[in-house]
């Protein structure tokens, strides 16, 4: 794919997606989300001062971590307690997800990738099972390559470590990808990986925001990048990214 938007690569073989609120309409309950993570961790001792729920969880559990490696926990006590808030969060995301919907206009995206052999990854803090079952609720599983989670072998965005092991899933260089989302967490994903952040105003982040988190570009949503991404693929010769020519 020739790309004609400034920041991006020129030629790009995958497109990275966030999820929620990105490609499907988030269910999840965010706000008992961080209760119930904070109860947790208050339950082992710790001061509820130092948790505030209007923080993001990644703050939240960050904090957290480096709390128990300060205080000198085992590595295994440190694992299991993570491991806790992980099933936590996982039950709670799992709530509502038969509701899943997608966002208008993403089916045609992922599908008019897919049919100009761009390859498609999906880059979520949400648990496996979650993913899986969101994206089968919203009919877009079908058109997904691979999907990096919360609780896979690497560590979560805002940590490239994620990012880096999709991509290497989808068997292409980072220099041939961007990342799309709703959030500041995305975009400093896309900085600490070394890629270019688009971004959608279907989060809950004001567009003053998300040009200060470091966009190349802002749409409205998934569905108003369509047209940007028809005007710059070669629709009638459907061969491969690889070998995808001038569009003109």
């Amino acid at each position: 794919m020739e790309c004609m938007l400034h920041g991006l690569p020129k030629d790009v073989r995958a497109v990275i997606f966030d999820l929620d609120d990105t490609l499907v309409l988030s269910t999840v309950d965010y706000g008992k989300f961080k209760r119930f993570v904070i109860d947790r961790i208050v339950s082992h001792g710790e001061p509820r001062t130092m948790y505030d729920p209007k923080e993001t969880v990644v703050s939240i559990v960050s904090r957290y971590e480096k709390r128990m490696h300060e205080a000198g926990l085992p590595d295994e006590e440190r694992r299991r307690r993570l491991a806790e808030l992980d099933r936590i969060m996982d039950e709670v995301e799992l709530e509502r997800v038969s509701e899943t919907k997608a966002i208008c206009g993403a089916s045609e995206l992922l599908e008019l990738l897919r049919n100009q052999g761009i390859k498609i990854g999906i880059l979520t803090r949400g648990c496996q099972d979650y993913a899986t079952a969101a994206l089968s609720e919203a009919g877009l599983m079908q058109l997904v390559d691979a999907i990096e989670c919360r609780n896979s072998e690497t560590k979560a965005k805002p940590s490239p470590e994620s990012y880096l092991r999709l991509i290497e899933q989808l068997r292409v260089r980072k220099e041939e990808t961007f990342f799309v989302g709703d959030h500041p967490i995305d975009a400093k994903c896309a900085a600490n990986a070394g890629v270019p952040f688009v971004a959608v105003e279907t989060g809950d982040v004001s567009s003053d925001d998300l040009r200060a988190a470091g966009c190349v570009a802002i749409f409205p949503d998934v569905g108003r990048m369509v047209e940007w991404f028809k005007t710059i693929l070669p629709i009638e010769s459907k061969k491969c990214a690889s070998n995808l020519g001038d569009p003109h």
